[in-house]
């Protein structure tokens, strides 16, 4: 993941300020422009579902043409506000919320009328230009598959992953509606029986399967039909019943043959060494195979990539732009258990990648507790210290260190943060002792750092040698604007104050 950038940074400013009313705009931005600024919008910790209204008043200045509303809840008046972008891109948040607005009449159950939010919602331009669609699971109006097919007519790409199959939703029903797929995600289906039907999308060349797994190999039959297909992801342990899966033994089993194959990820499976060299032998045109976490941690195939745990950098940097938080989060824990166990020495790119694999688990995950011990196991196994130890501090560690304490003091897991606070008194220790002249901590870091450490004083006492370390250390490196700023700042410099002269 990159650092962020001046432009970056920008669009989040114009994002903030475009939530709290305080700017105009009376010229028009760019497409890129306009997505990075409703991407930095609707990623905000602050986001609430009536302000989305707000991006009307920008309607003429904001060209936007990708929107993502993660898991966001939704409201009417948010997806009526669609209709002011043509969109190409669109990936829907939660509809709980939009039963009442849109209701099935023909039905008696608790559907919802995607049919109507979509002709209502969206712009004659977005019906016809829209190439990618991501759908939440929701119950939604018989033959729903059909009527959307037609409405949106040149779709290309969509997410239906979590989804629930049952007699109103079948994978057959829904492939035969949209044949002209070229990428589809139905990763984490719930209660799918098989891949029937997936022959019908001819030209799909995209397949993301992951946590999807059929005890009966003729559930994968099918995909022998699909005569394009280049990326396969069955990655992953079935979550539901917490045992180990091997999707490739099971296409072996079947037969299945993909003579158009060139990437293949099959990380976090049980196959074994001679399953998978016999399934790359079976299918010439692959280039890449994804195996990490799988006993094949250390297999190399000849004339094929191989991205597993043989080289960490290039398995956190596909784990990262594959947005695999969850695996990014395990596969993490390893490298940290392995690193606490032997101390071995990574180079500092391996490092680097490691903290911003840190960092993309740590924004974009919404489980707390995941969050929490990804932060325990980076710190306890001394990977920033060892960073630090070869290297300065880099832009993105202030904004990492807040993260880790947001992380470590969430509500969920207070019971437990009394046996790892040691830890992140460790990481502060470790990133003021990492300053030196020239290195000047920026002032919001520096105002956190503070604040924070008089907070741990307060609730854990016991650690007063360690905190009283870090700030007198911080108070050596302070630049002189920093030290007049902080004397500005009435409270925080009592609270400082207070606590030296009390030690």
């Amino acid at each position: 993941m990159p650092l962020h950038t001046l432009f970056e940074l920008a669009a989040k400013s114009i994002a903030k300020a475009i939530r709290n009313e305080t700017i105009w705009l009376n010229f028009p931005l760019d497409t890129k422009s306009s997505n990075a600024i409703v991407r930095a919008f609707l990623m905000d910790d602050c986001w609430d579902r009536n302000d989305f209204k707000k991006l009307e008043a920008f309607k003429k200045q904001l060209a936007v043409t990708k929107i993502d509303f993660g898991m966001r809840d939704l409201n009417a008046e948010a997806i009526r506000s669609l209709k002011n972008f043509n969109l190409i891109s669109l990936d829907i948040g939660r509809l709980e919320q939009l039963m009442d607005d849109y209701p099935d009449d023909s039905s008696n159950d608790e559907t919802l009328d995607i049919v109507s939010l979509f002709i209502q919602s969206m712009s004659n331009g977005s019906r016809s230009s829209l190439i990618h669609l991501g759908l939440p699971w929701q119950e939604f109006i018989g033959g729903w598959e059909k009527r959307v097919s037609k409405i949106l007519p040149n779709l290309q790409s969509m997410n239906i992953s979590s989804a629930i199959f049952n007699d109103r939703f079948q994978l057959s029903n829904f492939c035969t509606s949209f044949s002209h797929l070229l990428a589809l995600n139905i990763s984490f289906a719930y209660y799918l029986p098989s891949l029937q039907g997936i022959g019908n999308i001819k030209n799909l060349q995209k397949l993301s399967m992951s946590y999807v797994y059929f005890d009966d190999i003729n559930g994968y039959k099918e995909l022998s039909d699909l005569k394009s297909l280049k990326y396969l992801d069955i990655s992953g342990t079935v979550a539901t019943a917490q045992i180990d899966t091997n999707s490739i033994k099971n296409l072996l089993a079947a037969e299945v043959r993909l003579e158009a194959l060139e990437f293949l990820d099959c990380s976090w499976t049980s196959v074994t060494e001679h399953q998978l060299r016999t399934f790359a032998k079976n299918h010439p045109s692959l280039r890449t195979i994804a195996a990490i976490c799988t006993p094949c941690n250390q297999t190399t195939i000849p004339g094929i990539k191989m991205i597993n745990a043989s080289s960490l950098s290039e398995c956190l940097e596909f784990l990262v732009l594959t947005d695999h938080i969850d695996m990014a989060s395990d596969f993490m824990k390893e490298v940290y258990q392995n690193q606490k166990a032997s101390r071995g020495n990574l180079e500092i790119s391996e490092l680097r990648q490691v903290r911003k694999a840190l960092l993309f688990v740590l924004r974009e995950s919404d489980d707390e507790e995941n969050k929490f011990w990804t932060v325990v196991w980076y710190l306890e196994s001394g990977l920033l210290e060892l960073e630090l130890s070869i290297s300065s501090v880099t832009t993105d560690i202030p904004h990492m260190i807040e993260l880790c304490y947001n992380a470590f003091n969430t509500d969920i897991m207070i019971e437990e943060r009394e046996d790892y606070v040691k830890f992140v008194l460790r990481m502060f220790e470790a990133v003021v002792n990492a300053l030196a002249p020239g290195i000047l901590f920026p002032d919001r870091a520096l105002k956190f750092v503070f604040e924070k450490t008089l907070d741990l004083v307060d609730g854990f006492p016991e650690y007063q040698s360690e905190e009283i370390k870090i700030i007198t250390q911080i108070d050596k490196w302070m630049s002189g604007d920093q030290y007049q700023n902080m004397c500005t700042n009435f409270e925080l410099h009592g609270r400082v104050q207070n606590y030296l002269n009390s030690t």
